[in-house]
């Protein structure tokens, strides 16, 4: 899967946000009236203005997703700006107010808590404002790409169980590092533990702490390895808190051990690095395709404003997969 590697437009307000140059170009030239056909075609295509607000811009995930969101508004010609509300759920709903209020025609974000923004989202569509989420739902959005964040947990849960059964004869320790910090995700977190209680019982599961940074990820396996040097098996809800558990097995020369393991979800570009790393303890991921759905959040808004906002919360579901070490190994062959 190509990834496009797009320049980051970060604000740190909405305030001086709204006031940066946007991802297209939608200014004109005041001094030549008879401007071309193409430049006419230009304007035409960016008469909107979108917003991405992302949950959490140290999230790996959610920078592709943002990737994909930039793209889709560049190839369009439309301007926009990418804003990070840093796992703060108010300065969320901040955002998304300042968008409403900065005449933005439409939002694609991914919630921290979706019945938090539920004001704010009424707002934006009374005055005809789209928009859309990206893995977690917020019902009073116009729509969402959709994850099933259960099912997910048990994609990256079971990408794991079967190393266990394979390496450890389903015997051993395992922590969760989980994303509880997000509402929704909370049942990503319950489906990784249900899993390996049901399919590893002999595995012990010691912890399960909030660890969906990559500084969280290390600060918590550090520790964790200090109570259970033994630990054998770290799973994290996402990629950024594997990564962060991979640099303390490393920090403690274990990251060759051939009885370790780390699991995670989001198949980003950093943690597929380390997995394919041959001896790398670092053995698995999952992937939900976030530049994709970035992209088709984009087309969706598009077709919102062109012909009007559903009466109802639509949604597409989010697709996704388990990843290997040996799937990344045989793509980087091909």
């Amino acid at each position: 899967m190509k990834r496009k590697i797009l320049s980051m437009v970060l604000a740190v307000s909405m305030v001086a946000a709204m006031g940066l140059a946007g991802c297209g170009n939608n200014s004109t030239d005041d001094t030549n009236a008879d401007s071309s056909a193409e430049t006419e075609n230009t304007e035409s295509s960016s008469e909107y203005k979108l917003v991405f607000s992302g949950s959490d811009l140290a999230n790996p995930w959610v920078v592709m997703v943002k990737d994909g969101f930039e793209a889709a508004c560049e190839d369009n010609g439309i301007e926009c700006v990418s804003l990070n509300a840093g796992s703060d759920v108010e300065q969320q709903v901040s955002d998304i107010e300042n968008s409403i209020e900065g005449g933005y025609n439409g939002i694609v974000f991914n919630p921290i808590d979706g019945n938090a923004l539920e004001s704010v989202l009424n707002q934006a569509t009374e005055k005809g404002i789209a928009s859309v989420t990206v893995a977690q739902k917020a019902d009073a959005a116009t729509a969402g790409i959709e994850l099933d964040d259960y099912a997910y947990g048990q994609v990256i849960a079971e990408n794991a169980v079967e190393w266990i059964n394979e390496t450890l004869g389903g015997k051993g320790k395992v922590a969760v590092l989980a994303e509880d910090n997000i509402e929704s995700s909370i049942r990503r977190g319950d489906a990784i533990v249900d899993t390996i209680e049901e399919q590893c019982p002999d595995m012990e599961i010691v912890a399960r702490q909030q660890g969906n940074t990559p500084e969280q990820g290390l600060s918590v396996v550090e520790t964790l390895l200090i109570q259970h040097p033994d630990l054998n098996v770290v799973i994290a809800c996402n990629d950024s808190g594997g990564i962060g558990a991979y640099q303390a097995f490393e920090n403690a020369g274990l990251a060759t051990e051939a009885d370790r393991a780390i699991f995670s979800g989001d198949n980003t570009t950093e943690a597929a690095e380390y997995i394919k790393i041959p001896d790398s303890i670092y053995r698995g991921t999952a992937d939900l395709y976030p530049y994709e759905s970035g992209y088709q959040a984009v087309e969706m808004i598009l077709e919102y404003l062109k012909n009007g906002l559903p009466e109802e919360h639509e949604s597409v579901t989010l697709d996704m997969g388990p990843v290997t070490k040996e799937d990344l190994m045989n793509e980087d062959s091909e």
